[in-house]
């Protein structure tokens, strides 16, 4: 795991093994290819350091005994753009891959269109993908393909930062200059995106029979296109200030936050689909 990130982990129940369809519990090492896969934010990509100590999600405020941490040790000295997510999730519909000898298949494949939510923070335990066995095969292209959580458009005059659970929405905090802003931003407002890793990244995954996929979002890297200083906050039921930032609340910036969103995974390639019948 990167320092600074956060980690999923994914394991087999007998509900995900029903989703598996086709696929079959690990076992037979010699026969079969043992595939997991985990989801995870990192902090350090493109950052200074981040602070010690997560917000809860109902607090703007640094938590108790938080303090600034810096790399040399020093602990007086603001970190630069930091940030912390309290909740992001994506839905997987599946993976599919090339293979060295030219073969085609789906590794993993939800049947229900709208796929299986994952999610990026580790919280949600029940919001992860199964481990697989498959064929033995050498994976040269790998794609994943993701729907996009379904928008409900936000309504009222203030918001409850603490109880918001839209999925639509990255929520989180980030410290600045010794303030820290709290923020609520729709992750896109696109029907699909398909993030698409090639085999140098895919061989430093392969161990033995194994693979191990590690599919990485860059939070730092995503915010620091943002200027939250300038949007306009909607009250917060608590009396704290939040940025909402969708297509109706600060568009500008939606717009900006949309474009590094495609910029901020551990992808070679990020496309998007919107089929006219399916767009949001």
């Amino acid at each position: 795991m990167v320092p600074g990130g956060r980690t999923i982990r994914v394991w087999a129940g007998l509900t995900a093994l029903i989703l598996a369809g086709c696929f079959t519990e690990i076992g037979n090492p010699g026969k079969e290819q043992a595939v997991t896969a985990q989801f995870r934010i990192d902090y350090t990509a493109e950052s200074g350091p981040v602070p010690i100590g997560a917000p809860t999600s109902g607090n703007a405020a640094p938590p108790s005994g938080f303090r600034w941490g810096i790399a040399s040790g020093a602990s007086d000295v603001p970190a630069f753009d930091s940030v912390r997510i309290l909740q992001f999730y994506m839905n997987v519909v599946e993976i599919n891959y090339d293979t060295s000898d030219n073969a085609q298949t789906v590794i993993w494949k939800v049947p229900d269109s709208l796929g299986k939510s994952v999610d990026f923070t580790a919280k949600d335990k029940q919001a992860v993908l199964p481990p697989l066995a498959v064929p033995p095969a050498i994976y040269t292209i790998l794609k994943l393909e993701c729907r996009i959580p379904s928008h409900v458009p936000f309504t009222g005059d203030t918001v409850d930062f603490a109880a918001f659970s839209n999925r639509a929405y990255i929520k989180g905090v980030r410290y600045a200059e010794g303030k820290a802003t709290r923020f609520l931003i729709r992750t896109t407002n696109d029907y699909k995106i398909n993030l698409v890793y090639h085999r140098e990244l895919l061989e430093q995954w392969r161990h033995g029979n194994a693979y191990d996929f590690d599919f990485v979002f860059y939070a730092t890297r995503w915010i620091s296109g943002v200027d939250l200083d300038s949007a306009v906050k909607m009250p917060g039921r608590d009396g704290i200030e939040v940025a909402l930032i969708d297509m109706d609340h600060n568009p500008d910036l939606f717009a900006a936050s949309r474009s590094m969103f495609f910029k901020s995974f551990n992808s070679s390639r990020v496309w998007k689909e919107n089929p006219s019948s399916a767009a949001p």
